[in-house]
């Protein structure tokens, strides 16, 4: 099963790596070629969660007014291991820090003084 949430990643979180395990979701390839248009190199890219938004791969990004918090949109498959994946990136950490969100509580996270104040 997929299921649609948002995510309220730290800001060190959103410049790093996405977790492998949504990689096919989210990366895409880079092609070098030679000078008849031929493929001669295929590179995978393992975007950060950043690049990943601004290829269109998540849904647009709501930054907070001081830039600590990102909210981002997808789409995440259970099935696959890439809600654990995402799920694991906030062990250890107080909320909203790399914290998975139904809409209603991403609603309440940005209207909030942890939101505003950050």
């Amino acid at each position: 099963m997929h299921y649609e949430m948002y995510i309220c990643l730290k800001k060190e979180t959103y410049e790093s790596s996405v977790p492998m395990e949504i990689q096919d979701k989210v990366g895409w390839n880079e092609y070098e070629y030679d000078e008849d248009g031929n493929i001669t190199k295929t590179t995978a890219v393992l975007p950060t969660w950043k690049e990943a938004a601004f290829k269109g791969m998540l849904g647009a990004p709501r930054v907070s007014p001081n830039g600590s918090y990102i909210v981002l949109k997808g789409e995440f498959s259970m099935k696959e291991g890439e809600l654990s994946a995402i799920a694991a990136l906030g062990a250890n950490m107080e909320y909203p820090n790399n914290t998975i969100l139904t809409k209603s509580e991403a609603q309440v996270l940005v209207n909030s003084d942890t939101w505003n104040n950050g």
